[in-house]
């Protein structure tokens, strides 16, 4: 271990997943993002005769790992839809020569292709690779199968992948060959779907396993080195990157770090605009699914080598990458989920020391958000999930983080404590944490909440439909209360007037970001909903009353504030 990856300790659980690998056990291991799982499939199969087939998600994981083997000197190849066919041929040839071999001299095994990679896609749709595994099974050279980021296997999961799905195969075909699921977030519900679909028997405790079952390990997910904050994001979209240049070239000059964007468009204007506005000082590159794969890794090893210092990427960048000096990791735009979050941002700090995960969040982005991902009520409910914690100005992130996977996502609250912190100790060094107590201000917003109801049921009655920011400026009593009525109901478009003192007791009297952000809790709390129409050329959101309206918008003036 020390000799080949320069490591002198095993970390949380690996020494017992590699010791249950190298019993032959099928296994699953949920590990924090950055806490070291591809040693426990890594270090098993150089010790061990055979092939390990690892199926990963992302090509840039693969790239990544393959780099760090190669050089460290182990045989290791990838298997992707960019692998050209010359590689290809003699990948294939090299496996094909493996799986008839019948020696086992030292020479042999040092030729051997100990870690095979692939994507699910290879195992969904190629009967040839399906069959050359058979010839390995065949000839006891196929040592075990990796399946990481195991979630991605489950429909309940905040990343599946339907050809994930297809890896049933991969016990159906071979089910003497043990597999070890990988994965950051696994809650319960996740976990059996994993289990049932990939025909692994039920879990035992790695800590006191039996000789039957899946070894089940899992290690704290909380890390202490990583501080987060959420910042308030500028209104101008140039004004979003100046705020962030400032921020690179005061916390962290000429280290790495990683801006992740909501859309492919934001990861280009993002890296050219930080380009240019810092000067030319910020080198940052893009990375998203479009990119071809021979400039994706260009970037990677740029990235590495740290002559780019910044990478701006969709999620489709950052699962498995081994960079431990990512000092930052900043998001345009918040995340879909919790989980994808907490995975996305623990990319930073992995070599355990400080560094800063920062969300740049206004209420507007949460229509946007919902335009992109809520296709179902369990995605909305997983957006609703972030914007709690985003709009939260006095609970420790940790905590916030504890309660989420613990309440939501049912993992044990063992998730979040380690020996130094109780999963309910303030961690002290987020934003939350460092707020002073004074400049948070607490305001009674019933009456303003009720005004917002009020204002969209009338807005409601003559056919008309606001968006968040719509609402917001109209309440406020912007464009003197006037409006463009029709659409839904109306072919002939006029123009009215709220009476506001009539429908609402006057004009909401809050700021336009006091006000959105009123709009997005009231949200959260299903006195509103987000209606989605699509058109030609995307997604509208609009904000009508929730089920729980009427529990507030039936009283009267005089009730609300007497």
């Amino acid at each position: 271990m020390k000799k080949v990856f320069h490591i002198d300790n095993f970390r949380l659980c690996q020494q017992g997943v590699c010791n249950a690998n190298l019993d032959g056990r099928d296994v699953v291991c949920v590990m924090p993002t950055g806490g070291g799982k591809s040693l426990t499939y890594q270090l098993p199969a150089i010790l061990t005769p055979g092939c390990t087939l690892v199926v990963s998600p992302l090509i840039s994981l693969m790239t990544d790992q393959i780099l760090h083997l190669r050089e460290a000197g182990i045989e290791a190849v990838m298997l992707t839809s960019g692998t050209s066919k010359g590689e290809l041929s003699s990948i294939l040839s090299r496996l094909t020569a493996m799986a008839s071999s019948r020696s086992h001299s030292m020479d042999d095994f040092a030729k051997d292709i100990k870690l095979c990679y692939v994507t699910p896609e290879k195992i969904a749709k190629s009967k040839t690779f399906m069959s050359l595994l058979q010839k390995l099974v065949d000839g006891a050279k196929l040592a075990r199968i990796v399946i990481d980021e195991a979630h991605c296997v489950s429909s309940l999961g905040h990343d599946f992948r339907p050809d994930y799905k297809e890896l049933r195969k991969l016990r159906q075909y071979f089910p003497d060959v043990p597999i070890l699921a990988l994965s950051a977030t696994c809650p319960p519900k996740v976990l059996n779907d994993i289990l049932k679909i990939l025909q692994m028997k039920h879990t035992v405790d790695g800590k006191a396993a039996t000789r039957q079952g899946t070894v089940y390990f899992s290690a704290p997910l909380y890390r202490k080195n990583l501080h987060y904050a959420v910042l308030p994001k500028p209104s101008s979209t140039t004004q979003v990157i100046e705020a962030m240049v400032e921020y690179i070239l005061e916390k962290h000059r000429d280290e790495s770090g990683i801006v992740y964007c909501s859309t492919k468009k934001d990861t280009e204007s993002v890296a050219e605009n930080l380009h240019q506005i810092s000067g030319g000082v910020i080198k940052a590159g893009v990375y998203h699914s479009e990119v071809p794969d021979g400039k994706k890794e260009q970037l990677h090893r740029q990235w590495r080598q740290g002559d780019v210092q910044v990478v701006c990427a969709t999620i489709a960048f950052g699962l498995g990458i081994d960079k431990g000096n990512v000092r930052f990791v900043l998001h345009h735009t918040m995340s879909k989920s919790l989980d994808g979050f907490y995975q996305e941002s623990g990319r930073a700090g992995r070599d355990g020391k400080a560094s800063d995960c920062i969300l740049y969040y206004r209420p507007q982005d949460a229509t946007k958000q919902s335009s992109i991902t809520s296709k179902d009520a369990e995605s909305q409910a997983k957006l609703y999930d972030v914007l709690r914690f985003v709009q939260d100005l006095q609970e420790c992130r940790k905590i916030l983080f504890a309660r989420y996977f613990s309440a939501s996502a049912d993992l044990s609250m063992a998730s979040w404590t380690t020996e130094e912190s109780d999963a309910f100790e303030r961690c002290g060094h987020c934003d939350n944490c460092l707020r002073p107590p004074e400049t948070v201000v607490h305001k009674n917003v019933t009456f303003e909440a009720w005004q917002l109801l009020k204002i969209v049921e009338a807005v409601g009655r003559q056919g008309k439909r606001l968006t968040m920011s719509g609402l917001g400026d109209l309440s406020r009593g912007l464009g003197g209360g006037t409006f463009e009525t029709g659409g839904r109901r109306q072919k002939a478009k006029e123009r009215f007037t709220l009476d506001y003192n009539e429908i609402s007791g006057g004009k909401v009297g809050l700021s336009k970001d006091d006000t959105e952000a009123l709009i997005v809790q009231l949200l959260t709390t299903h006195y509103m909903k987000e209606e989605l129409v699509p058109t030609s050329y995307n997604i509208n959101v609009y904000i009508v009353p929730g089920v729980q309206a009427f529990r507030l918008s039936r009283f009267s003036q005089a009730d609300i504030e007497a």
